[in-house]
């Protein structure tokens, strides 16, 4: 067994030791602080023929929500890791939900493509999202469930979404948005773009490489905050990809001192740790939410806020004391 495949199937023991495949509790804002309010409610979906229920935690903003952010962990992780980041998005105004995908099924409903290929899966939850502002949807339906509990029944399903996804879940939502643009293009057109954090492409096959190509040449708006090469993160060959198949004269960053888990960040496990064999800098994490939500409100209001990229204060801050790189496009 390499090193590289002992190194997943340690990740893959002590996932399924501690997580049995259950989602923590959502933890509310705490009393009193305005922050975003957060319940968890299923969404009723199908895979493999079979009808399935995905656990999702929902984050409601102070206010009226920009826009809806699907947020995808990565494999042998749960909604829960990527907290930090949820609150973050839903505090700069966003509704963020965050499903948790089992990370190995028979089936291939997964959220990486390891013993089985999971793109019709990948499909079919885009497709959820494509239908989510259609009346008694599967989404639809979650989220009335969920600002009921959250007592915010204000909020509906916006129009501008941005999918973003961590480590194989960025496979995982790139996969989907192509599939959500071959499918239904007047749904795809709500989508403004991708926020990726350090994706990783499967060992297998070649859906990721495929949809990349296919969502550059249509000139989707794709940002990627990555870490540095890795065993974790397949030696960034998912950025590699990005950056050949990107149309955009600027696709994102580098943390230079970043790990694999650094999207986590306070919201990290024992899991995540011993993957990395190191915890994720606070800083890092505090670079990585500012540039993903700034790039995110960016991509739904089609603008661009020069602080976030070269030549800009808060960016070029950032080159100057070594924090980033950019990444260069192909």
């Amino acid at each position: 067994m390499s090193g590289r495949w002992f190194r997943w199937f340690l990740i893959a023991t002590l996932a399924a030791m501690v997580l049995v495949g259950a989602t923590p509790p959502a933890a509310p804002a705490a009393p009193g602080t305005g922050g975003p309010v957060v319940e968890s409610s299923d969404i009723a979906t199908e895979c493999a023929g079979k009808p399935v229920r995905v656990a999702a935690r929902w984050y409601f903003p102070p206010g009226q929500p920009s826009a809806l952010v699907w947020l995808q962990h990565g494999f042998s992780r749960t909604a829960a890791n990527l907290d930090r980041v949820a609150r973050a998005y839903a505090d700069d105004g966003f509704l963020v939900v965050s499903p948790t995908l089992d990370s190995v099924n028979l089936g291939g409903c997964a959220v990486a493509y390891n013993i089985a290929d999971n793109s019709a899966f990948a499909r079919t939850i885009g497709g959820v999202f494509g239908s989510g502002r259609d009346l008694d949807s599967p989404l639809a339906n979650s989220l009335v469930r969920a600002r009921d509990a959250a007592g915010r029944t204000d909020v509906t399903m916006p129009y501008r979404m941005i999918f973003s996804g961590h480590s194989a879940g960025g496979e995982f939502v790139v996969v989907a948005a192509d599939a959500l643009r071959r499918a239904d293009p007047v749904a795809y057109r709500r989508l403004a773009g991708l926020m990726l954090f350090d994706p990783v492409n499967s060992f297998f096959g070649v859906n990721f490489a495929s949809a990349a190509a296919s969502l550059g040449a249509d000139r989707l708006p794709i940002r990627v905050i990555a870490s540095q090469p890795s065993v974790s993160n397949n030696f960034g060959q998912g950025v590699s990809v990005l950056q050949r198949t990107t149309r955009q004269t600027f696709l994102g960053s580098r943390l230079v001192t970043g790990i694999h888990i650094d999207a986590e960040g306070e919201s990290t496990d024992l899991i995540g740790e011993l993957s990395e064999l190191a915890v994720p800098r606070p800083r890092n994490g505090r670079v990585l939410r500012t540039l993903a939500t700034g790039w995110s409100s960016d991509m739904v209001a089609d603008a661009v806020t020069a602080t976030y990229y070269p030549g800009g204060r808060y960016y070029d801050l950032l080159l100057d004391t070594r924090t980033i790189t950019t990444l260069p496009v192909r």
